[in-house]
């Protein structure tokens, strides 16, 4: 029988949120001057890999901002920059009774994503549904990116502190399959997102009253 579940974390790319990275990289290269190619260099490869530095929290908004503009050679302005980054997400309407279902039963739950604050802020003004969590474990806040054990291990002691529960009593979805190996080395009970209805059933399953 399965361990009771006190607390779930959501993953926000891809479970929350859909997103296209491509359509980022199109968009920047337009308000930067760049080609496709190269803002896609700047951004997610060696040498520089701006993005993942800053979902790391490696840098800041002004320092990865300064660090765009000193690399590309280009101009842009910041706001017009950060824009240009974050408007390729859309919701994901399918999750969105499951999340409210959870919220009239004042289940705790939390976000537990990758991301860095250009695209957490843009979410939060966009997306009624990120509003719905009142808690959220992010990369860029814990200088920490699932995989890695350290982000797991604050998400737990999140949870502890808030419903007094142990690792193996809080459920994890992500879109990753190396996401949820890493949940569940850490002891979390997680599962790989692959449709709103199956997640359902999994809770279901684990004996939350979702249906």
């Amino acid at each position: 029988m399965s361990t009771k579940i006190k607390f779930i974390f959501f993953d926000m790319g891809k479970v929350l949120l859909n997103f296209d990275h491509q359509i980022l990289v199109d968009q920047v290269a337009q308000v930067s001057g760049l080609t496709v190619e190269e803002a896609d260099q700047l951004l997610f490869h060696a040498p520089h890999d701006l993005e993942n530095r800053f979902e790391r929290g490696e840098l800041d908004d002004e320092q990865f901002h300064s660090a765009f503009r000193d690399l590309s050679g280009k101009d842009v302005d910041k706001d017009v920059l950060m824009l240009a980054m974050s408007d390729m997400f859309w919701l994901n309407t399918s999750i969105v009774p499951l999340l409210t279902r959870l919220v009239c039963l004042n289940f705790p739950m939390a976000i537990l994503s990758n991301t860095c604050s250009a695209h957490w802020d843009f979410a939060k003004r966009n997306f009624a549904a990120i509003g719905m969590f009142n808690h959220r474990v992010l990369s860029y806040e814990e200088k920490s990116m699932k995989p890695d054990p350290m982000i797991y291990q604050a998400a737990i002691e999140m949870a502890k502190g808030l419903v007094s529960c142990e690792a193996n009593e809080i459920f994890f979805t992500d879109d990753k399959q190396e996401n949820v190996d890493a949940a569940r080395q850490a002891g979390i009970q997680a599962e790989l997102f692959t449709s709103a209805r199956e997640l359902n059933e999994q809770l279901a399953d684990l004996g939350i009253p979702v249906s």
